[in-house]
């Protein structure tokens, strides 16, 4: 989505006009005066990789720790590896984690923009770390990977012991190598890996278990009236997961006709339903299930790496406590320094991560690609790989935010003209014949205000008559009664 955590008010509580954004700093505490850095290693990965988390803390003029809780700018730089900011709530203040392939000393610039407190510089050595420099471990359950650092520069040979003692070379590399993907696993299988280097001694893993096979999904379960929806661990969050009332939320869902619901659960590798929330949404997911709607569990990736995969495969095998299961995955492909643009293989970063989790889950899992609109955003496979996508996924589902790409505001008769090139022109991107399930607009995003009513029926009627399977909407924080309503009266 075009906005990570924008401060709108939810559906229930929604005013005619958008909610306005924040300005300034926002603590919980008194205003900071010092900048401080808290580093730690995070250890060694399955991509090979060292990597290396530090955090910004602050202080009040008295030496007292303060939290800023919104609006802060801090840049982190270093040219010893691939630096990732990290959203504040994963760690609770800005953070941001660096990866290398490389043994030796990092050193990490964190400067305070707003507030303006100065830079830092915080260095560490990775010859200093402790911990397994060998790494197995299962993605999903026809995928485990293997990782070795620093970096092998002459020859690599993987070799795996399966449960009956039985040895195969699975891979030899000369040249530069840090990992391998054994895609050739059984689902529940028990393995062990012997890592061999051209100046090391030999490393074996311990036992390692593939994923037994994923729930059950099918097509059908994202057909039909849909609405993304989101929320945060952050209090001073309108969209924040105590403000969120399950059953009402419920029964707007049914009164709407929705079929299923689209609910984030990852930012990057950061896990969204923490303990706290798990209860709250939990109720949500077990209530629409009792009216036979369903949950796609939907997340928003921002590089390849194994931790980033694992939060979408951790999506697809997600239980509530009561058992109910997602009915399937929604994988939001964007480019941007919010989303996959920092990532160091750019625009393959998006097909290679469809790749990657089509090889973890398998061919049976439901896995649909939000992309965004070639229509719309003037796009094609040079600008944005629609082909490649395709080939790892059962659904496309085009971003066609009419309103929010536009100049000017929209008629009804416009929308159904631009809808259906975005359908007709996402196809021919892909070069697959695949279903498609239209990305539908109810918010303000833009400067164009709110869709109204006659152009979300215009938009559900083009979908429906140009061959999508459903269109879901962006999102249900925005969404107006009008529009509730308007999706209610409209059978699909």
């Amino acid at each position: 989505m075009p906005v990570v955590f924008p401060l709108l008010l939810s559906a229930l509580l929604a005013t005619p006009t958008p909610s306005p954004q924040p300005t300034g700093l926002i603590y919980f505490g008194n205003p900071a005066a010092k900048l401080t850095v808290v580093a730690r290693p995070l250890g060694f990965d399955p991509d090979g990789n060292a990597r290396w988390l530090l955090v910004a803390h602050f202080l009040d003029a008295q030496g007292k720790p303060t939290r800023i809780m919104a609006n802060s700018d801090l840049d982190w730089l270093s040219r010893d590896g691939y630096v990732q900011w990290q959203t504040r709530l994963r760690f609770g203040q800005p953070a941001a984690i660096l990866k290398t392939h490389h043994d030796g000393q990092l050193s990490m610039v964190v400067r305070s923009n707003i507030p303006k407190l100065g830079s830092i510089t915080v260095t560490t050595d990775t010859r200093t770390w402790h911990g397994p420099r060998v790494v197995a471990q299962a993605l999903g359950p026809h995928l485990i990977q293997i990782g070795w650092f620093p970096q092998e520069n002459v020859l690599a040979r993987v070799v795996r012991i399966d449960s009956l003692g039985r040895r195969a070379t699975m891979l030899v590399i000369a040249g530069p190598s840090y990992t391998y993907r054994d895609t050739s696993v059984t689902p529940g299988a028990h393995y062990r890996y012997i890592v061999y280097r051209s100046d090391r001694a030999p490393v074996k893993t311990g036992p390692v278990a593939a994923l037994p096979a994923p729930p059950y999904t099918s097509l059908p379960a994202v057909s039909g009236k849909a609405m993304w929806l989101y929320f945060t661990v952050n209090p001073i969050d309108p969209l924040y997961y105590k403000r969120l009332d399950p059953q009402a939320m419920v029964d707007q869902a049914v009164r709407a006709g929705l079929h299923y619901v689209e609910l984030r659960t990852a930012y990057g590798a950061y896990w969204e339903i923490t303990p706290e929330a798990k209860p709250t949404i939990d109720a949500m997911v077990d209530g629409l299930a009792a009216h036979g709607i369903g949950t796609i569990g939907w997340t928003v990736p921002r590089d390849t790496t194994f931790e980033d995969l694992q939060a979408s495969v951790r999506t697809a095998y997600y239980r509530t406590a009561k058992g109910t299961r997602f009915t399937g995955l929604a994988i939001d492909l964007e480019r941007g320094a919010e989303f996959m643009g920092g990532d160091p293989q750019r625009l393959n970063a998006l097909w290679r991560y469809m790749q990657h989790l089509r090889e973890a889950l398998g061919p049976k899992y439901l896995l649909v690609s939000t992309v965004e609109d070639p229509y719309l955003e003037h796009l094609d496979n040079s600008k944005y790989p629609y082909r490649q996508i395709a080939n790892f996924s059962d659904v496309l589902q085009p971003m066609a935010y009419w309103r929010m790409m536009r100049r000017t505001p929209t008629t009804p008769a416009q929308v159904k003209v631009l809808l259906q090139a975005s359908y007709d022109k996402v196809l021919a991107m892909s070069g697959r014949r695949l279903p498609v399930s239209m990305g539908g607009q109810t918010t303000a995003e833009g400067r164009n205000g709110y869709p109204p009513a006659e152009e979300i029926t215009a938009s559900l009627d083009v979908s429906k008559r140009a061959g999508a399977i459903g269109e879901c909407f962006f999102d249900w924080s925005g969404t107006q009664p009008f529009a509730w309503d308007a999706l209610a009266a409209y059978r699909w």
